[in-house]
Formats: structure tokens, C-alpha cells, sequence
């Protein structure tokens, strides 16, 4: 399954440049979630989030797509995002694709399913997740966990 991972808070935030990690918040909670989710299966991010991180997330394989190239040995390089979801999707090995802004936005067509963590209330930050509406997403599943509340979308 091709899935988007992503946290946002009420405005569809998910980016702050001059955060430690890049992201308007630090809620434990939700990076537990996230490495519950996709420790050891493969991550998907663009060159900015990756960097933005500062290394490769531990027990994951991280591909990182750029087109003006990355020289980090410890990820694999890729400079055709369509292409890496389409081997995937071809292989039905799960891909998790999280981050940033242009990566989820030209992701949104070709994903199967958005794992959206909605972090409480607005925060400060310059990037936001892209309008989903148009692609034919549905509300499956809504946890109320303690920091945050945990969506599930399906497509179709």
C-alpha cells in the first residue's frame, strides 16, 4: 500500500523553517506513532525534509527524491517520485511517503491511503499540507488519542 504519513495541526500546517526537526511542534506522542508505523519498512521524502532531519531514520529505509542530486550513501537517491510509488505499487510493497509539501502534493493522486495525525490548535509555520477534497478520499477510521487525534483516509 502507498500510503502518505503526515502530522497537521486545524489549518493543515506541517512545516516550520527555523524548528529543530522542521515541524511547528514537538509532540512525543506522535513521533511514537510515526516509528510504531514505519519502522522497518520503507520512508519516502524529499531532499528538504531529509535534510531538515539530518540523517537517515533508524531500522527504515529512507529514499530521498531530488532533482539536484544528495551525497549521503546511507539513503538511496531517487529523482522521479512517480516512478519510485509505480515500483512499489507494482512490487505491493509498502511505500510511506512523508514529506514535505511538494512530495505529498504531487504524491496525492497515485497513494492508496493518508495517515493524518491532526495535532490540536494553530501553531506557527510557513508550509502547509495540500487540499485533499478533489481526490476522492473518505474518512475510515478516528482515534482520539491523548495528544492528538489520529485520522485514517481510503481512497474511493
Amino acid at each position: 500500500m502507498i500510503s502518505i504519513i503526515v502530522a497537521t495541526d486545524d489549518d493543515l500546517l506541517i512545516g516550520k523553517k527555523d524548528s529543530k526537526n522542521g515541524m511547528p511542534w514537538h509532540n512525543k506522542e506522535e513521533l511514537q506513532h510515526f516509528k510504531k508505523t514505519t519502522l522497518n519498512r520503507t520512508i519516502l521524502m524529499g531532499k528538504t525534509t531529509y535534510l531538515a532531519i539530518g540523517r537517515p531514520l533508524p531500522n527504515r529505509k529512507t529514499i530521498v527524491v531530488t532533482k539536484s542530486g544528495l551525497d549521503d550513501e546511507r539513503v538511496e537517491v531517487r529523482n522521479d517520485l512517480i516512478e519510485v510509488i509505480q515500483e512499489y505499487k507494482d512490487k505491493n510493497e509498502d511505500l510511506y511517503i512523508s514529506g514535505g509539501a511538494s512530495i505529498y502534493k504531487q504524491a496525492l493522486p497515485y497513494v492508496d491511503e493518508l495517515i493524518i495525525s491532526r495535532i490540536p490548535g494553530k501553531h506557527t509555520g510557513e508550509t502547509y499540507f495540500p487540499s485533499f477534497e478533489e481526490y476522492d478520499f473518505h474518512l475510515e477510521k478516528e482515534t482520539q488519542l491523548e495528544t492528538f487525534v489520529l485520522q485514517i483516509y481510503k481512497k474511493g
